[in-house]
């Protein structure tokens, strides 16, 4: 168990659900699982903020993070926990273990999840694998083999998987549109009508298509290094 310092005692987390903490601090603790455990291949991940997007109007500045950093995010199904099912009983066997209730504070929660965690990767037997341990059949737990290193962070990655996608939106009666918190204009006579926006990579634009398919204007993005790495794409 790595050696940490002793937070201020708090009952619990001050936040009901994780879309409502701010995501920075969420960028911060994920950098902080990175150092210790490694960069993993990919991380699997529901349509909730912040890595996903209920309403599936953008791809949210976090998940462009991790994909800029050379991982695969896979989004569940949504509502269908069942997408996630080792996770979600994994969690369940946790909560019972650690008997959270009792728990005086967060540090206390802490020390149990990380005592639970221990037992059950390095110490209790799985049947259905001839009674080894987690750590012997999947020695990745303990370090995945990638360094973190914010040197790999390369903002081609997103607009690559931004590219393969397409959104729509409704121009308004002055021909105006909102995409990540821009506005774009095309012009009265597109007023009222269904737009396709398309990435292109290569220019780092916005294309805006009619219903046709017919190419009508093009919009530089604010997608730079900076913006993606700070989560700010308004």
């Amino acid at each position: 168990m790595n050696a940490r310092v002793r937070p201020s005692p708090r009952r619990f987390s001050p936040y009901k659900k994780i879309s409502e903490v701010p995501v920075r601090q969420v960028q911060q603790a994920l950098i902080t699982v990175f150092k210790d455990w490694g960069v993993p291949k990919w991380i699997k991940v529901d349509n909730g903020r912040p890595f996903g997007d209920p309403q599936l109007e953008n791809i949210p500045p976090l998940a462009l993070w991790l994909i800029s950093l050379g991982i695969q995010v896979i989004w569940n199904r949504p509502k269908t926990p069942q997408d996630n099912a080792k996770v979600e009983r994994s969690q369940g066997v946790l909560g019972n273990w650690t008997e959270f209730s009792k728990c005086k504070d967060t540090f206390d929660l802490q020390i149990r999840l990380w005592e639970e965690a221990d037992f059950h990767n390095y110490h209790f037997p799985i049947r259905r694998m001839d009674n080894q341990k987690r750590i012997e059949a999947f020695p990745a737990l303990a370090f995945t083999g990638r360094n973190w290193n914010p040197a790999d962070f390369d903002i081609q990655r997103a607009l690559d998987f931004l590219s393969t996608g397409s959104w729509e939106r409704k121009a308004s009666s002055n021909g105006q549109f909102s995409h990540y918190g821009t506005r774009f204009n095309v012009g009265r006579a597109f007023k009222h009508q269904r737009l396709s926006i398309k990435l292109c990579p290569l220019d780092n634009a916005w294309q805006v298509y009619d219903a046709q398919g017919n190419l009508i204007k093009g919009f530089p993005t604010n997608f730079s290094s900076a913006t993606i790495w700070n989560l700010d794409l308004s």
